[in-house]
């Protein structure tokens, strides 16, 4: 039988997220695009979001293609029509980078099979793209790759000494005899499991603060007060648990794809945030604007900023309020 052009391609299409090798594993769509495989740290290619019988041989079938190199991170995405406009759509890829001493925040996201990852840089642009939940491991070893690389260009080699790496270290050590042993309820015990999978490639990651989730009332006076009570009667607002974990280089916080989420139903999603301790400017605590019980956790990155939502009180809440204190 005859092989036709992209016949390889369509064979080997799935929903998982595959390394690239060999010049052969590169898309036929990013092919044109200089890339040296034998000096590049990782490439994967991400599929398209589509399933097997949709897919054709003559479609371009990876949504993009990531290149870890010597110094930077390039992103090759696939370029799609805005859906808001119909017609054909643009040919060609969109090639996107930051640099690795640049990166101040990474950000990996799954919510069923809705991935998300976001690489936050000092100036406050975000590089992001979406892929199908079913690739996290993949995408885990991208981060990882990361954080290898980012560390020690941010500290000049591993180890990070002043500033809020050490403010929040002496702040988890100062209050780890007021806990007793990371434990959870059954609902958030994922949380955990998701804090030793990475504890397991990073030995030296402790954990320095959890928290379960909890139901949080709503702020307002008056009627509208009292209606936004009613509402959320039917429709609670829970904020959701977190573990908040260090080592003496990166800070990582493992929680759920938001802080906050209405209604009743199970919340099974998974986040993992990595912030190097180079990156940290400052941490700022504020009251939430909207529910009662919670408090703002607002890390400043250069330009970039990122925003946690903690439980008043919790142990997280203290340990980013001494930090700060002990920062100056």
């Amino acid at each position: 039988m005859a092989i036709t052009a992209g016949t390889s391609e369509y064979d080997r299409f799935g929903p998982w997220i595959d390394e690239v090798r060999v010049e052969d594993d590169v898309p036929r769509l990013y092919r044109d695009h200089p890339i040296d495989l034998g000096a590049a740290r990782l490439v994967l290619k991400v599929p398209r979001n589509i399933t097997r019988r949709d897919a054709t041989p003559d479609m371009d079938l990876y949504d993009h293609l990531l290149v870890l190199g010597a110094g930077q991170l390039t992103v090759l995405s696939r370029r799609v029509a805005p859906r808001e406009r119909r017609g054909p759509v643009p040919s060609g890829y969109d090639v996107r980078t930051v640099a690795i001493d640049e990166v101040v925040a990474i950000r990996d996201v799954v919510s069923m099979l809705d991935g998300h990852l976001t690489i936050l840089a000092r100036d406050g642009q975000a590089l992001s793209f979406r892929y199908n939940g079913s690739g996290r491991r993949s995408i885990a070893q991208l981060v990882d790759a990361l954080r290898g690389d980012v560390l020690p260009a941010q500290s000049g080699g591993y180890g990070w000494s002043g500033g809020y790496g050490d403010a929040l270290a002496k702040a988890a050590a100062a209050l780890a005899g007021e806990r007793s042993a990371m434990a959870l309820d059954r609902e958030d015990m994922s949380l955990v499991g998701d804090y030793a999978s990475i504890a397991s490639r990073v030995p030296d990651l402790a954990p320095w603060a959890w928290h379960g989730r909890r139901v949080v009332a709503p702020q307002g006076e008056g009627a509208s007060g009292a209606l936004r009570r009613a509402l959320h009667v039917l429709s609670p607002m829970t904020l959701h648990g977190a573990v908040v974990a260090g080592d003496d280089v990166a800070l990582e916080v493992f929680g759920r794809h938001q802080w906050l989420v209405r209604g009743k139903a199970p919340v099974h999603s998974a986040s993992r945030l990595l912030v190097p301790f180079g990156s940290l400017d400052a941490v700022q605590i504020t009251p939430h604007d909207g529910y009662h019980g919670a408090v703002d956790a607002t890390l400043a990155l250069g330009d970039a900023r990122v925003e946690l939502v903690l439980p008043e009180g919790s142990a997280a809440h203290q340990l980013f309020e001494e930090g700060s204190a002990l920062a100056g």
